[in-house]
């Protein structure tokens, strides 16, 4: 039977839900049929007063139900719970009565929880009667109750959440919110604590305070003042203001406002330069957005409340110059601290960034006035413009800079400077004469040689200039008219538009600089749609030479994502659509041959993104939701370059089914039978296999060769040659990328390998007959030279290392060997291929050494290099001590910095570095600074370190959000949280085990399910006893394997998944009272100051 409801509470209700672990969905229906059942009576009265009345009665007996549930230490939920029903199922009414009683709830986590639910929910409300019901109670009830309410002022994250609250709430204004000048007070106080908590999110929360609401019969409040340091160009140069300490007679406080001030004024432009460097080297776009976050860091670090400045010329000036302050610093320390490493990316980064994209904020953001450029670059400190003059010097000739000691400048003529200004002469935001201004006196440029429009032009092939009109269309009609082996002629007269265009890259407009990029992504991305095979395979070919820079410059206006996620859709997805459908409607061979390239093209782009600019493929594919990372083929293929197995599978075949292993086999007889016995590749077998099979098949067949070789099991060597000459046929062309790093550990082991002399010369012959071949098909000489840049530096050092071989151990390697030994010419193939295009973390004497062999130092195979006067212990200690004595420079030098922390790993240097700052703070304060006892000082070699840390982990506002939900879950979830989560997670438990109550679609059956399943919270029906089979069962949530955490996958490396992964190692520690109070207190401090960061940093 029904049970009547008439003595039951709403309080009842929620706690047998809660009990009952009720979702909050299910729960809304329960608490629907309880109201209408309980308080019909009392709402269907015909007398409009007693009616009135009635619903006044009823919210209130709910809104102190609604107290009382807050207050009662329970599961979380509860508020969960209550947000449904006053603002999903939204009764004015009870909204009214409720808010003001939000004041006599006590328990903080619960208030936090309502108010983080609400904000959710009204942001993403799209319902446009709740909207309007919801703008006819902001006014009287909402924003009064919120500005009014009382909370502990230590409290910041019940702070934080309610101001996330209101600006969910206000932003939903269609309308003025009028409200009584009484709370102005009360919004300005709430407004100061909030200004000292999260600086971005008082910023938002004014406007919107601003924008929207009214304070009736309030005056206009005077304009704040700016702050006085805010645009002080002193902050951002090397025209440095003293510090005040020196010139106090006694010691500065260590808190209050002077002690703020001057840290932000000291420490501002350490801030900015961090800043801008974290943006460039992470590829983040440079757009209108670029410069409201960098005018907002100013107020992310200062304690005072300020207003952000808006865009103006102001900006602009301090934009400039701070930029060739870091400029200058950043190549200053690469000149003269940074010996041992090749890093030269991220100061193409900081060119691109100076003089093309700095131009392009300046022709959208500043006014027409010329003198804002001028006096900007006239501000510039001398030490400055000495510093670059200096390091140009040395780029263009090492022996002039060293000619005249006394000489206060070096003879180098141009610099970054004269190239920004070229950029504004072209966009017409600076008349030519301009640049003279800043030559030596000696020295002149004829302003007519200079291109004073931004016009793209290029020579056609009867040498008339031509203008290009539409650059799409240019683009496409240079595709299809280009042959791809004219890419490896490097003259720049080039007779098709688009190539000539990008050997001349870094000579176009930014303007037509970023057009040209943005049309080649689009055109590239509806050309893997359309399966137009030539377009992917040119375009994908171009961009792999990075001709002037070209593919850096085109990183930098569009996203890597953009460009990796493209390919990777390509050769993931689209790929075995290519198989089925296309190949057998081909028959045109050329058609044939770019469909096999434009495989390989892709391939090889996303290992050159992968290995050059450190784009990872598993981070793109985790951010596309649309891809699949399990099976993706791109991912799997580059992530083992170097490893060649020895069984060979055919793809995608489960190596454990004996039909796969069968077919696997075959292919693999068939291949040796058709190379090295026929002579030959059958039509059938060469269209039975694709190029995505041929890049694991190809490698597995040479190394099985290589090993025959080894054991004197090959009878007739040059059966063997021929067979592997149709590894460079174009349709095998992927099967080399394997090959070319797989060789590198290989021919490593053979130097060192005890093997007879006549079986290593075989062995170059056949890598000779691979890298050098006497002739090439047309179609392959350009991927040929594409994919041996790939690896370059590795195979040109070990080619070295075995012609530096004693005359005694292999004759045809030593000094007095024949003039064109093969490895002389795989030497000379190797330069010839690495001088051809840009190529990064090189060592440019590579190129011009031909023993290998310095006078100055070491020549640098590789990035980063360990030498015996400068270890790994040296150079830690050498970064720490920078931190330590604040010398911002140490923080410039990102690439530097990111080798480092990749070579003795994140959680290594992490460690290392608190530990180690954290005794020098506390055993002697920090250098130079007279006060030794302050500790103003010691806080800011700690937080700009921290926001090093946190600009490290996360690229935007989002990527925070996420690390500070991931903090804040192990952080509220405390012991009474963790029942209600086990309450949220047990709705799915909950809908599994009632399976048999659902139709066909998952839905409730209607049949009186309802009515028993209300009566059966609270325990009053026959059926109850099934409940209490279901209840039996309650460890089954508890056992549900951990679910996909994005935040953990993408940051799976960051600093503060490590720093959160030891606090709880930490929290363990301290409960088992392994280690101090004052030890847990110190790390407990890092882990606070990495949180609060993370939500005052502008990203």
């Amino acid at each position: 039977m029904t049970v009547s409801l008439q003595d039951k509470s709403v309080y009842n209700l929620v706690t047998s839900c809660i009990d009952k672990q009720i979702g909050v969905n299910e729960f809304l229906n329960f608490y629907k049929e309880f109201y209408t059942e309980k308080f019909a009576s009392v709402l269907e009265n015909d007398d409009s007063e007693n009616d009135i009345g009635g619903a006044i009665e009823v919210s209130n007996t709910l809104s102190d139900d609604f107290v009382k549930l807050m207050n009662s230490k329970k599961s979380l939920i509860i508020a969960e719970y209550i947000t449904k029903i006053l603002f999903e199922n939204y009764n004015s009414d009870l909204i009214k009565t409720f808010m003001p009683k939000l004041s006599d709830v006590h328990e903080s986590r619960m208030l936090i929880h309502f108010f983080s639910k609400a904000s959710y929910y009204f942001a993403t409300l799209n319902d446009k009667l709740v909207v309007e019901q919801l703008n006819k109670d902001l006014s009287d009830s909402i924003i009064p109750t919120l500005l009014t309410l009382s909370i502990d002022p230590t409290d910041n994250e019940l702070i934080v959440s309610l101001f996330k609250f209101l600006l969910s709430v206000v932003t939903l204004a269609s309308t003025p919110i009028v409200i009584s000048v009484q709370y102005k007070d009360s919004s300005q106080d709430l407004m100061k604590r909030m200004s000292k908590i999260n600086k971005l999110l008082f910023k938002k929360v004014s406007e919107a305070i601003d924008s929207h609401i009214v304070f009736k019969d309030s005056k206009q409040p005077l304009k704040e003042m700016k702050h006085e340091y805010i645009s002080s160009p002193s902050i951002t140069s090397p025209q440095f203001i003293s510090s005040p300490l020196s010139m106090m007679k006694t010691p500065m406080s260590v808190s209050g406002p002077s002690a703020a001030k001057y840290k932000d004024m000291k420490l501002l432009r350490y801030y900015k330069n961090i800043w801008l460097n974290n943006k460039i080297i992470k590829w983040e776009p440079i757009n209108s957005d670029f410069l409201s976050r960098y005018v907002s860091i100013a107020n992310s670090i200062f304690q005072e409340n300020t207003p952000s400045p808006q865009i103006s010329d102001a900006l602009i000036s301090d934009l400039i110059e701070t930029s060739f302050t870091c400029f200058a610093q950043f190549v200053s320390n690469k000149q003269y601290h940074q010996t041992n490493a090749n890093l030269n990316l991220l100061e193409r980064q900081w060119i691109i960034f100076i003089s093309k994209h700095l131009p392009l904020l300046i022709l959208k953001h500043s006014s027409t006035n010329p003198q804002v450029v001028t006096s900007a670059l006239e501000k510039i400190d001398t030490k400055v413009i000495k510093a670059i003059k200096a390091y140009y010097s040395e780029k263009d000739d090492a022996k002039s800079r060293n000619e005249d000691l006394f000489e206060d400048y070096p003879s180098a003529s141009l610099d970054i400077r004269h190239d920004f200004i070229k950029s504004l002469i072209m966009l017409g935001l600076q008349p030519p004469q301009l640049i003279n201004d800043f030559l030596r006196d000696d020295q002149v440029i004829d302003p007519k040689t200079l291109p004073t429009s931004d016009a793209l032009t290029y020579l056609s092939p009867q040498g008339t200039q031509e203008t290009v009109t539409d650059v799409p269309s240019f683009i496409q009609t240079s595709l299809d008219s280009l042959e791809l082996q004219s890419i490896l002629n490097t003259n720049t007269d080039s007779s098709n538009g688009l190539h000539q265009v990008l050997l001349n890259f870094e000579t176009v407009s930014p303007t037509k600089q970023k057009e040209l990029c943005d049309s080649l992504i689009q055109i590239l991305d509806q050309a893997t749609i359309n399966f137009s095979f030539s377009t992917i395979t040119k375009i994908c070919a171009l961009l792999s030479f990075n001709f002037s820079h070209s593919l850096t410059s085109l990183l930098s206006y569009c996203s890597p994502n953009a460009l990796t996620s493209i390919l990777m859709r390509y050769v993931d997805e689209l790929w075995p659509n290519v198989e089925k459908s296309k190949k057998e409607e081909v028959e045109d061979s050329d058609e044939a041959i770019h469909i096999s390239l434009s495989f390989s093209w892709a391939l090889l782009l996303m290992i050159n993104l992968q290995k050059n600019y450190d784009i990872s493929l598993v981070d793109v594919s985790l951010i596309d939701s649309n891809s699949n990372l399990a099976n993706s083929f791109s991912t799997r293929f580059i992530s083992g370059l170097v490893d060649v197995p020895d069984n060979f599978i055919i793809e995608g075949g489960d190596p454990s089914v004996q039909d796969v292993q069968v077919k696997s086999h075959k292919l693999v007889q068939d291949w040796l039978s058709n190379l090295f016995v026929n002579g030959s590749i059958s039509d059938a077998l060469m269209q039975g296999t694709d190029a995505k099979q041929l890049s694991n098949l190809v490698p597995f067949i040479f190394k099985q060769v290589i090993y025959a070789l080894e054991i004197d099991a090959i009878v007739d060597f040059n059966n063997i040659v021929g067979g592997i000459e149709y590894f460079i046929q174009p349709f095998m062309l992927s099967g080399l990328i394997k090959i070319v790093f797989w060789l590198e550990d290989y021919l490593l082991h053979l130097k060192y390998s005890d093997k007879q002399e006549e079986v290593i010369n075989k062995i170059f012959v056949l890598v000779n007959t691979l890298f050098n071949p006497s002739t090439l098909n047309e179609d392959s000489q350009t991927f040929h030279s594409a994919i041996l840049r790939m690896n370059v530096l590795r195979l040109l050092k070990i080619f070295r290392q075995f012609k530096k071989q004693p005359q005694s151990n292999y004759g045809v390697y030593s000094s007095d060997a024949q003039e064109n030994s093969v490895l002389d010419m795989l030497i000379n193939k190797m330069v010839s291929v690495l001088g051809f295009s840009p190529v990064y973390y090189v060592d440019s004497r590579l190129l011009t050494q031909e023993n290998g062999y310095s006078q100055q130092k070491p020549l640098g195979y590789d990035r980063f290099l360990i030498f015996n006067e400068n270890p790994v212990n040296k150079i830690m200690t050498n970064q720490i001590n920078s931190f330590w004595n604040l010398h911002s420079s140490t923080y410039y030098n990102l690439d530097y910095l990111k080798e480092v922390i990749d070579l003795v790993t994140p959680r290594k240097f992490l460690t290392d570095v608190l530990l180690t700052l954290n005794y020098k703070l506390t055993t002697y304060g920090v250098p130079a600074v007279r006060n030794k006892s302050s500790g103003i000082e010691s806080e800011q070699v700690l937080e700009y370190l921290f926001y090093f840390l946190v600009l490290y982990d996360c690229q935007s506002q989002i990527d925070a959000a996420k690390m500070i939900q991931l903090f804040e879950d192990d952080v509220d979830y405390n012991d009474n949280v963790a029942e209600g989560d086990i309450a949220v997670k047990a709705e799915p438990a909950s809908e599994n085990n009632t399976s048999d109550k659902q139709d066909d679609n998952g839905n409730p059956k209607t049949d009186d399910m309802q009515d028993d399943d209300l009566d059966m919270l609270f325990g009053e029906t026959e059926t109850s006893t099934h409940i209490t089979e279901v209840e039996a069962n309650p460890i089954v949530v508890k056992e549900e394997p951990k679910q996909y955490n994005e935040v953990s996958a993408l940051e799976r490396n960051s600093f503060g998944i490590i720093l959160h992964d030891m606090k709880r190692w930490q929290d363990l520690a301290h409960k088992n009272k392994d280690i101090s109070q004052k030890e847990y207190d110190v790390f407990c401090k890092y882990h606070d100051k990495y949180l609060n960061m993370l939500k005052t940093c502008v990203f």
